[in-house]
């Protein structure tokens, strides 16, 4: 495990231990269709992207970066509407998780600033990645839960 509380001595072993992400992750279910991809780019950053249908319309953009920040590891994360036209949160700055677990096959980041108590998790087993986010709507609980399988070039 890679422990993510304080400054690391590391960064670069820190950010690599996120390999398990990589690649495109594909989920389709009941006329909804998403697809996620995550690289590691230059100067050891995550970039992502993610999307998702719903009957042959895109609902939802994302983008995503993972990079060493101020002694921690932050998942910055801007969601959209299909069109890209809104910013589903806030509208100047994206939101910050901080990495607060790590491991071969997992990695949870906690919310900050306005996110507290929000969390993001995700597990790897195989060709699967699972996705979990604990969010807060107007103070209510919400769980958004996907198991997505590792595409293969010709699903691409």
């Amino acid at each position: 495990m890679v422990s993510t509380r304080g400054y690391f001595k590391d960064r670069d072993a820190s950010i690599k231990a996120l390999g398990f992400l990589q690649g495109v992750w594909q989920y389709e279910e009941a006329g909804t269709r998403s697809e996620g991809r995550w690289s590691l780019a230059a100067a050891n950053t995550w970039a992502g992207s993610a999307w998702v249908t719903k009957d042959a319309a895109l609902t939802f953009a994302e983008a995503l970066s993972i990079l060493p920040q101020d002694g921690t590891i932050e998942m910055h994360l801007r969601p959209f509407d299909g069109a890209l036209k809104h910013a589903w949160e806030d509208k100047g700055s994206p939101m910050i998780f901080q990495l607060a677990h790590c491991d071969a096959s997992s990695a949870v980041f906690d919310g900050t600033e306005d996110k507290m108590g929000e969390h993001i998790t995700y597990r790897r087993s195989g060709d699967d990645l699972q996705f979990i986010g604990d969010f807060l709507r107007k103070g209510k609980p919400f769980r958004v839960e996907l198991r997505m399988r590792q595409a293969t070039a010709s699903s691409r």
